[in-house]
């Protein structure tokens, strides 16, 4: 059987049924709702990929790695955190799998339903695309399926420059290992970014993106973003990106509307 460590077993059982732990957002009926389509676009010299060389575990690493946080594709930019703030009640929560890029093979699964439900599963030396979005007070499932030992250190920030707020779990992965963590609200309190990495591998970093509602999205290769079953009414439209800052939009969705939005990066 596998190793399995869970912190509070609770916690298990609700990140495997959909329980939320908060009741801050209300799954309900959403009649008549709105849809905003968007792109995001990238002007200037995006900066290069860092480079490492691997010094622990070259055998299922490889030699080298490179860590891109700026993903630009023609002009649009990829991995923009879109969300659209205050909702307090509507659709639940998306299911949806996001892979990180190759070589490594991780991956953020989004279970849905009436709580967030992420799990994210470690393969080739990657946790998973480099930017993605968390819920407090959520089981969050960590799944390592390497045949090498990881060091998870989850932290939380609130500033693009990734400056440690507090530090939520440091904790290690063994091979084929499992485990739930709770992210507090409490230590997530003034942060609006979790950050993890590896402590053995350098180039293992990604960025969660804290979200208290389903209306979320991140963008594709070609900037696109929907946002849909919203109900009628005026919001904060909010993108982030963990190197390029971010932007906000005042929206009015209609009934049954269908809203075009864009935002634009520009690096010099």
């Amino acid at each position: 059987m596998k190793k399995r460590h869970i912190i509070v077993f609770l916690a298990s059982v609700f990140l495997m049924t959909g329980v939320t732990l908060t009741h801050a957002y209300e799954v309900g009926e959403a009649h008549n709702g709105g849809t905003i389509h968007g792109q995001v676009t990238f002007s200037g010299n995006p900066p290069g990929p860092l480079r490492f060389t691997v010094e622990k575990n070259p055998e299922i690493c490889g030699q080298e790695r490179s860590l891109l946080k700026v993903e630009t594709h023609n002009g649009f930019l990829t991995g923009a955190v879109v969300v659209l703030e205050g909702v307090k009640k509507g659709k639940p929560f998306p299911m949806q799998a996001l892979r990180g890029n190759l070589p490594g093979e991780g991956e953020f699964r989004y279970q849905g339903g009436n709580s967030l439900g992420l799990q994210v599963k470690t393969k080739g030396c990657n946790f998973g695309p480099f930017t993605g979005v968390i819920a407090a007070d959520e089981a969050v499932r960590f799944q390592n399926q390497d045949m090498i030992k990881h060091v998870l250190h989850s932290f939380v920030s609130k500033d693009t420059k990734g400056r440690i707020l507090r530090t939520v779990h440091n904790q290690d992965l063994s091979p084929r290992d499992e485990i739930d963590r709770v992210f507090p609200s409490d230590k997530m309190k003034d942060g609006v970014v979790v950050r993890i990495i590896c402590n053995r591998h350098d180039f293992m970093q990604n960025w969660l993106y804290v979200v208290d509602n389903p209306y979320f999205a991140i963008s594709d290769q070609e900037g696109r973003f929907t946002i849909d079953e919203i109900q009628p009414g005026t919001y904060t439209l909010l993108v982030r990106h963990p190197v390029l800052g971010e932007q906000r939009q005042e929206v009015t969705i209609e009934a049954r509307g269908d809203l075009q939005v864009g935002f634009q990066f520009v690096n010099e």
